[in-house]
């Protein structure tokens, strides 16, 4: 007979990939908003996010809700690209790349936003949010696709 907690974790993991599929699936059938180039200020960030066990599935569909939203209606907003961990589907990382510190301030000062922080704060065991800096400055995100290319 299979560990009980071993076929929630299975199932949690199940559940996260076919959340994220769909909300991926769904952001690139509906139109996203024109995207602002990058700044110099630009952000490129690893939200690193650990979440309570017992409130992975109300987590999930709440933070991809504020993900596919922000790519739809937030023009500073660059990229916003969950993922799970395959050894632990509670250590969610979000790569999240901002045109400008505005852009930022934008973002996390919007109504989609508050509504996923003050409706997860009790889902949040730790939260890092790791700034990086780019290796290669010349590669970017081309903004009226979003598709990485190389400046000449």
């Amino acid at each position: 007979m299979p560990n009980n907690l071993c076929v929630k974790s299975a199932a949690r993991i199940i559940l996260s990939i076919a959340c994220i599929l769909m909300i991926m699936m769904n952001i690139n059938a509906q139109a996203q908003c024109d995207k602002l180039p990058m700044a110099e200020d630009g952000i490129i960030r690893y939200s690193v996010i650990e979440v309570v066990p017992e409130y992975l599935d109300e987590y999930l569909p709440l933070a991809l809700e504020v993900g596919e939203v922000s790519m739809m209606t937030e023009p500073g907003g660059l990229a916003m690209y969950p993922t799970a961990s395959k050894e632990d589907s509670c250590h969610i990382t979000i790569l999240e790349i901002y045109a400008s510190q505005n852009a930022y301030k934008a973002h996390i000062t919007s109504p989609h936003f508050q509504k996923y922080k003050q409706g997860t704060l009790h889902m949040v065991k730790s939260l890092q949010l790791l700034d990086q800096e780019p290796l290669n400055p010349a590669m970017s995100i081309k903004s009226e696709t979003n598709e990485i290319y190389r400046h000449n």
